[in-house]
């Protein structure tokens, strides 16, 4: 825990007793699946290396641990030098089967990895840009001096665009757009600058560009006037916006996209019989077309639903064509299947002591003056007993965390005067609170 600070121990402490996934330091409680989480280091590798893609399930029943183990795998990632994104297709309103709410809402959930001479900023599109442009001045040679000179500098920027970007194949308004981001960026037009970013971001309306961005510097038509139009990003052109996104992410110098979609079993909400079927095609075409041989590289989703989706006639297994594709073909674990099935892969008895003992670690960073009170190893295991006996449709990771956390906080504020509880009464009101907070 040497590692952890005091306010980042506290916001995990507000997490877990909430009951919802962490955002940052995921690592400092996380215990088990380490053969699913090596698969994925695995195979981001191999997508680094061989530019393909590919889409995984994520399986588990609820509080099993899907977000959390979302978590570590993007965690991992950016350690790898991935950007990640996580959405979650309630609260971010992703539509499955309208792939253009999936591309907006990660535009703003997007998770750089710390990276040596790239601003920070608030906005993850404007820092994604700006990483961008540090790797774009640095193979153009660009230093303080040159800018102090911007016609060279101009036209060493529309080289490096002209060999790199121009030539990459992408549908012209996203070239239109990245070209006039890089040249108004270094002519400091914000308008411009801004203009582009709504229009990535999803502007509803035509965006105008001035057309000289589009122009060689110095040329015939260098001073030309008039404007660019970028139409709007639609179903129909998302998928070429997409493919300009993870360029941007490949000329930023990572390694590629980490997108976690949350939340999947909210198609099951989806009343039209038609819009379902469109949504689990779109599931199919992420299993076939994330792969290189389609539209994306550079690209590794993963698709987070409940067992049911996957076990009911009225979800995944009455469309064949996503059914055949995903379901396993072994009783046996294989950890590079297409799902990862974490009921498939409990953890133990060892393993969730090991994750209550974390969470008071955590919770001791968090608050280094508070006494533990009757919060000693031996009630730890009493209520880690009590977990393990208690008949709930909750999963046991999440009910365990919920507890212990709850009971901390009980010790803490009680100091002196905490008296530890019956183990059984605790989870069991535990679990009663927990279960009404899923069907919520």
């Amino acid at each position: 825990m040497s590692a952890l600070a005091a306010p980042a121990a506290r916001a995990i402490v507000r997490a877990l007793a909430r009951g919802t996934s962490l955002a940052d330091g995921i690592r400092h409680i996380h215990v088990g699946h380490a053969g699913w989480l090596a698969a994925q280091d695995e195979l981001l590798d191999e997508i680094a290396e061989d530019g393909s893609s590919e889409a995984k399930f994520v399986r588990g029943s609820y509080g099993a641990g899907k977000s959390h183990f979302l978590g570590v795998v993007q965690e991992n990632a950016r350690a790898a030098n991935w950007v990640t994104a996580h959405l979650e297709c309630s609260f971010d309103k992703v539509e499955i089967d309208r792939f253009e709410t999936v591309y907006f809402a990660l535009t703003s959930k997007l998770r750089l990895p710390p990276k040596d001479g790239a601003p920070a900023h608030g906005d993850p599109l404007v820092a994604l840009l700006e990483a961008w442009l540090v790797e774009l001045r640095r193979s153009a040679r660009i230093r303080s001096d040159t800018v102090s000179r911007p016609f060279d500098a101009d036209e060493r920027i529309w080289r490096q665009l002209s060999e790199k970007l121009h030539r990459s194949g992408l549908a012209p308004d996203f070239v239109t757009a990245a070209t006039a981001y890089a040249r108004a960026h270094l002519d400091d037009d914000r308008e411009t600058t801004a203009a582009v970013l709504s229009w990535l971001k999803g502007a509803d309306r035509r965006v105008p560009i001035p057309a000289r961005y589009s122009r060689k510097p110095g040329g015939a038509n260098g001073r030309i006037g008039g404007m660019d139009q970028l139409v709007p990003i639609t179903r129909g052109n998302v998928v070429e916006a997409m493919r300009g996104l993870l360029w941007l992410v490949r000329a930023a110098n990572f390694s590629g996209l980490v997108l976690c979609i949350d939340e999947i079993e909210e198609l099951a909400k989806i009343r039209l019989r038609k819009r379902q079927d469109q949504a689990l095609q779109a599931l199919r075409e992420f299993v076939d077309h994330a792969g290189g041989q389609g539209a994306f590289e550079h690209l590794c989703m993963y698709l987070a639903a409940t067992p049911e989706m996957f076990e009911s006639p009225d979800y995944f297994a009455r469309y064949d064509a996503l059914a055949t594709r995903i379901q396993p073909v072994s009783k046996h674990v294989n950890y590079r299947a297409p799902i990862i099935d974490l009921d498939r892969t409990p953890l133990s008895r060892a393993e969730m002591l090991d994750m209550a003992r974390r969470i008071a670690a955590v919770h001791t960073v968090a608050y280094p003056a508070a006494t533990a009170g009757g919060m000693g190893e031996a009630y730890l295991d009493e209520l880690l007993g009590a977990v393990v006996l208690a008949r709930s449709r909750i999963a046991k990771p999440r009910l365990l965390a919920r507890v212990v956390v709850d009971e901390l906080e009980r010790a803490r504020q009680l100091a002196s005067d905490f008296a530890a509880a019956d183990p059984s009464e605790v989870v069991a009101t535990a679990a009663a609170a927990v279960s009404r907070q899923a069907e919520a």
